[in-house]
């Protein structure tokens, strides 16, 4: 099913940055230097990599650029877990929607039970969280008197749910997808996430909503109606807003800064060279997690997955028209996103000082740097051009469940 990589390939030469495109040195030398296979296996990695790289970086220089990744290399270990766990411990495969039986059937036009939001950061999704924030509350407020099913759906003081980070959102955070995806594929406890339960919620008229960047894969394992919803943004603008606030404004308490720059209290790296330090700006993994190096592929599957008729998503560029759109499915009739507005300045980055400021201007104006930016990012640009050009179609669809 989807896209094959053959017809991807076509993207992928639509812009003269993709058709000269290929990876650099220090990149490939920072692919490899990545041991995904520990133990014994890891002196063979090293022994093929200096073979296929001509020893580009010795062991030594692996090991430095490993610890100046810090906490950049423990996101991209936990997104290659999240990729093993969802291909069945083959990170060869990129995952791809399966179309799979449900006990509780979707018997509501364009409705589902569970509507999985999937994070992409520095789209516009803390606006969007609140976006959920107030449908929750609209749809589910007469369903939870009605049906008896509670105060709240979740409630944040049981065990299995106090560390919801989301609440009362599901949560599929880096911090907490695994426990969420255990109790759906469970069914337990099954107060909460049993079958009997999640028909009783969806036939009163209840909705699950979701946020988090690890959510892929889990309406497989929801037995209920579930889709997805995502926002998508242009990779270099997104890349841009990622680099201010992460790196120049260290936001986050500086979480993806290593001990030399917070004992320097600064991030002073270019555009490509925080590219290179994250290990590429990848945002794929949330639409189509694995870990192969065949990017094509990859491509292919998140292609695959945004044209499935259980996806649904907005951009960015035209976020007024997709909250539009989004409002003629019949859960999110009732979104007033007027009221909020004022909420949409809340995850912008922090206000950048004067040396800050300067640094960016300069990175920004210089052509070279931003065209080996945008060679950097043809994969992410491929995906996001076919989603610009699907995104009418895509609204005109009927929502099914996966």
């Amino acid at each position: 099913m989807g896209v094959e990589r053959g017809d991807a390939e076509p993207l992928l030469r639509a812009s003269r940055d993709v058709e000269s495109a290929s990876d650099d040195a220090e990149t490939t030398a920072a692919k490899l230097a990545v041991d995904r296979t520990r133990g014994a296996a890891s002196a063979r990695l090293v022994v093929g990599a200096c073979a296929v790289a001509a020893c580009l970086v010795g062991a030594s220089a692996r090991a430095d650029w490993a610890h100046r990744r810090g906490g950049a290399l423990a996101e991209r270990e936990e997104v290659e877990a999240f990729g093993r766990e969802l291909n069945v411990g083959d990170l060869s495969k990129y995952y791809e929607i399966p179309r799979k039986a449900k006990s509780v059937k979707q018997t509501h036009a364009n409705r589902v039970l569970f509507y999985n939001f999937l994070h992409v950061p520095k789209t516009g999704g803390t606006f969007f969280h609140s976006v959920l924030r107030q449908v929750e509350r609209r749809v589910n407020r007469k369903p939870k008197q009605e049906a008896f099913l509670g105060e709240e759906l979740f409630p944040h003081d049981h065990e299995s749910i106090a560390q919801w980070i989301t609440w009362p959102l599901v949560d599929t955070t880096r911090e907490n997808y695994a426990a969420t995806r255990r109790h759906f594929a469970t069914g337990e406890p099954a107060e909460y996430f049993g079958v009997d339960r999640l028909r009783k919620m969806y036939e009163s008229g209840a909705r699950i909503f979701s946020k988090g960047s690890y959510g892929m894969g889990l309406c497989e394992v929801v037995d209920a109606p579930c889709a997805y919803i995502t926002i998508l943004r242009d990779p270099v603008e997104r890349f841009l807003s990622h680099y201010k606030y992460s790196c120049l404004a260290g936001a986050e308490n500086r979480r993806l800064w290593n001990k030399a720059m917070k004992d320097k209290g600064e991030c002073a790296m270019n555009l490509v060279e925080w590219h290179d330090y994250l290990g590429g700006d990848n945002w794929l993994h949330v639409l189509a997690p694995g870990g192969g190096e065949n990017k094509d592929a990859q491509v292919a599957a998140a292609i695959a997955n945004l044209d499935d008729p259980c996806f649904k998503f907005l951009l960015t560029e035209k976020l007024d028209d997709g909250l539009e759109k989004l409002t003629t499915l019949p859960d999110f009739a009732r979104l007033n996103a007027t009221l909020l507005a004022n909420f949409a300045q809340h995850n912008e980055a922090p206000e950048l000082d004067a040396h800050q400021q300067r640094l960016y201007d300069r990175h920004v104006a210089n052509e070279d740097m931003m065209a080996h930016l945008r060679r950097n990012l043809r994969k992410s640009l491929a995906v996001y051009a076919h989603a610009e050009r699907t995104y009418e179609r895509k609204w005109r669809q009927r929502l099914l469940s996966c």
